[in-house]
């Protein structure tokens, strides 16, 4: 609790550091740029009033006088000659806040202007205000877009704490619904695990132990080795092909988003059909069926589970070559084999091995098939169709088609 406290009260602190830089550096540009733009102003329009008196047609007292009636901002207009004298003279200097500006013909004379001084306080300080509220608006908005981002994780991290506490004390009882995970593939499957070790648990609980029969004259006894029986385990190997050039080429967002609905999405349907995710990597998902719980026809449900994960993809696949955006493509690979498993447990022995099949088939998959060994398409033959394929020295099948139902 305090823990949790302490990284609350740390964010909070942090979040209003950003939002304190993000203003101060919203108002330092916005006073930079005023007094910029109010340092050039004048003299913009001393430049403009320059233009006017270097018209050939008309005289410096009719210029003059044209440019006192219709422009506000220009108090006096005086002619100096080369020697200083003043020679003619139009509007007042009387007044306050009044910039001048000398301008040199091409008679060496000099024309005077007095113009209304800019008004800097307004320029500066408005501009500034309004930078800070923008600045504190943007940094609220985007500081409770991340807020709600994060609670997502922070709420499922506390749930799992929860559950932890609650195991803890003796209740053996508590689930984790994956589905309250939301996107996040981590947080799905640290439910799962959690889910799984639960199970590992309750079985452990219910194996009736048996009271040892008191045996005054008995100084040591045997320690009875865990019981073991065969099962044949299987194993699927899903890849995303082309995986490297994939995260290089795509945007990092679109990539990620991508991966987390594919990956719920992939292991949703092999859930359903009795797998258990065993890893998430990269570009892989691994898989198992018949253990740790045992399983009819657990070839047939790696199978159909791998068909209809394929089938999802290419779904994907389609929607978006119509958005015109690239291809990705998927194959899979199955594996199986007789192994140990622990009686009271589940838990098999020598399941590297099989992984390791199920990988090195996908490997040399061509894209969009699902390859099984020969060996697992005679177990299965009567169900399912598939075409025979020569890869590298040996023979595998190409999964064509599952009989409906049979699952």
């Amino acid at each position: 609790m305090g823990f949790g406290t302490n990284m609350n009260k740390l964010g909070s602190g942090v979040s209003f550091l950003l939002v304190a830089i993000f203003v101060l550096v919203s108002i330092l540009v916005s006073v930079f740029s005023s007094y910029y733009f109010t340092s050039t102003l004048s003299e913009q329009k001393a430049q403009e009033l320059v233009q006017l008196f270097s018209a050939p047609d008309t005289s410096f007292d009719e210029t003059a006088k044209n440019i006192l009636n219709s422009r506000q901002d220009v108090l006096y207009i005086k002619l100096l000659d080369s020697k200083g004298v003043l020679q003619e003279s139009f509007g007042s200097d009387e007044g306050e806040n009044i910039e001048m500006f000398p301008i040199t013909t091409s008679e060496n004379s000099t024309i005077l202007l007095g113009l209304v001084g800019t008004d800097f306080k307004n320029l500066i300080i408005y501009p500034a205000l309004w930078s800070a509220l923008i600045g504190l608006v943007v940094s609220i908005i985007v500081l409770f877009i991340l807020s709600l981002l994060s609670n997502g994780k922070s709420d499922s991290i506390e749930k799992i704490i929860s559950g932890m506490k609650r195991v803890s004390r003796g209740d053996s009882t508590t689930k984790l619904e994956s589905s309250e995970a939301g996107d996040d593939v981590t947080m799905i499957r640290a439910y799962e695990t959690f889910n799984q070790m639960l199970d590992m648990l309750k079985r452990r609980e219910n194996v009736e132990v048996e009271e040892p029969i008191f045996q005054p004259t008995l100084i040591a006894t045997e320690e009875k080795e865990e019981e073991t029986n065969t099962r044949r385990v299987t194993v699927i190997v899903a890849k995303i092909a082309d995986f490297q050039d994939l995260s290089s080429t795509l945007d990092s967002t679109e990539f990620n988003s991508f991966l987390a609905d594919y990956r719920k999405s992939a292991s949703s349907i092999i859930s359903n059909y009795g797998g258990v995710i065993e890893a998430l990597m990269k570009e892989e998902i691994v898989a198992f069926f018949n253990a740790p719980e045992e399983q009819t026809n657990p070839e047939l449900r790696a199978i159909c589970s791998a068909v209809e994960v394929l089938q999802h993809l290419a779904t994907i696949t389609r929607e978006r070559k119509l958005e015109g955006k690239i291809a990705i493509n998927g194959k899979i690979g199955i594996g199986t084999k007789t192994l140990n498993v622990y009686s009271d447990s589940g838990v098999p022995q020598g399941i590297k091995g099989v992984t390791d099949t199920a990988r090195s088939i996908c490997d040399i998959s061509p894209i969009w098939r699902v390859i099984v060994s020969s060996e697992l398409y005679l177990s299965v033959s009567e169900y399912v169709e598939a075409r025979e394929l020569t890869l590298g020295e040996e023979s595998y099948y190409s999964i064509v088609g599952v009989e409906e139902g049979i699952v």
